[in-house]
């Protein structure tokens, strides 16, 4: 691949997955009909609230990381974006104070997409560029239908603020992203490990939806002895 073309890679790879996860999304599908229940939602504020607070944390490190390296500049870059995402956990927060519940524990998915920064991280800062990209854009192109899609069960914007807030800053933030990501690329890693991380960030995030998707679900009967 020629240098520099890895933003058009990778938002075409983003645009290609979101379209058919929006398609055949069963979460989607249960917001959108009116039987998304409200443990649905905790868990998935709650582990919203988990990723926003450790990503900050990950974003820190990436950024001493970059420092390690001497590299300025993506130093710089990750800098800013601790900045951007500083306090964006207490949107959550505040959501999960309105549901009245405080205590479930992140979805095991969430957990395994901050274990993927991490390792991103470590096998090069500029990985975790491509996760951050990722989380942004799909937000972005996902993130209004999915509002809508609460609404239908009930949760309107002002009560979701985790996602509502956090589509508006991200709104912003994808819009100069793809610059940024072909200035601050200078061919390592190959494009083939990006996209390796972002593919496996879409598949843990499918997962995630499932896990969201199942505390939805009646529970089992339990058969008369």
């Amino acid at each position: 691949m020629a240098h520099g073309s890895i933003a058009m890679l990778l938002k075409y790879k983003i645009e290609s997955w979101a379209l058919e996860a929006a398609r055949n999304s069963e979460l989607k599908r249960l917001a959108r009909t009116g039987q998304l229940q409200a443990r649905s939602m905790t868990l998935y504020l709650e582990s919203l609230r988990f990723v926003f607070e450790q990503s900050q944390l990950n974003l820190a490190c990436a950024a001493q990381r970059c420092q390690e390296l001497c590299d300025a500049e993506l130093e710089a870059y990750f800098r800013s974006k601790v900045q951007e995402e500083t306090g964006h956990q207490l949107w959550a927060v505040d959501d999960l104070r309105r549901f009245g519940e405080h205590s479930q524990r992140p979805a095991p998915s969430s957990v395994a997409l901050i274990e993927l920064q991490r390792r991103a991280i470590a096998l090069h800062p500029f990985c975790m560029v491509a996760y951050t990209v990722w989380a942004e854009y799909f937000t972005v192109l996902l993130g209004d239908d999915w509002l809508d899609d609460l609404a239908a069960s009930g949760y309107q914007r002002d009560g979701v603020t985790a996602i509502s807030k956090h589509l508006e800053a991200d709104a912003v933030h994808a819009a100069a992203a793809f610059a940024e990501i072909d200035q601050l690329w200078r061919g390592q890693p190959e494009s083939h490990v990006l996209v390796s991380i972002v593919e496996e960030a879409c598949t843990l995030f499918e997962n995630f939806c499932a896990e969201i998707c199942a505390e939805s679900l009646p529970a089992p009967s339990v058969a008369a002895s």
